[in-house]
């Protein structure tokens, strides 16, 4: 064997027990981000995330509670919200869709297990019921929906009424108006 050769084969055998020797020593540090990086923060808990076509889903013993699209979402985890960006979804009662939202904007909280649609809200149900108002609030600890803010509720050409508030759950079976509400029945 030449001294080449050698002197090779022993370059080669230190750099590898070097580098064995630094992947099995690893001191437990994280990677700390660069304090310069515009996203890059100290405290974990306001940790913010962008994310682009996002889908959000809640199901309930196996079976899909309720869906929400959106073309974009900022996530703060310091408070445990999403805004989300031109949003459609839609509620599920047994597997059926009962209830389909759409807001340009909408706020997720999932502590609180709410979502709040902005901007000009509509809901329409499986009844042909339509809602539209400047801001509609899902409540889904109590099943609730707040329509707040030039409410109008419509049914096929039969009905429409007006409010400054409404308060219904997702099936339409409980409804309350307050301020300024008017109803027109169409025969």
């Amino acid at each position: 064997m030449s001294k080449k050769t050698l002197t090779s084969i022993i370059i080669l055998c230190v750099l590898t027990i070097l580098s064995v020797w630094v992947f099995f020593s690893d001191s437990g540090e994280k990677v700390k981000p660069n304090p310069e990086t515009p996203s890059a923060t100290k405290n974990v808990d306001n940790e913010q995330v962008k994310i682009i076509d996002i889908i959000i889903t809640e199901t309930t013993e196996g079976k899909k509670f309720w869906e929400v699209v959106a073309s974009s979402a900022n996530y703060d985890k310091g408070v445990d919200t999403a805004t989300l960006q031109n949003v459609k979804g839609n509620f599920y009662k047994n597997d059926v869709v009962v209830l389909s939202v759409e807001a340009p904007l909408a706020i997720y909280n999932s502590t609180k297990k709410e979502v709040i649609l902005k901007n000009g809200a509509k809901a329409a149900n499986n009844k042909n019921v339509l809602i539209t108002a400047k801001e509609i609030c899902w409540a889904g600890k109590t099943d609730m929906i707040t329509a707040k803010g030039n409410v109008k509720i419509t049914q096929d050409d039969k009905m429409l009424t007006t409010s400054d508030k409404s308060v219904f759950n997702s099936d339409f079976t409980n409804l309350k108006l307050s301020g300024n509400s008017n109803s027109y029945v169409y025969r």
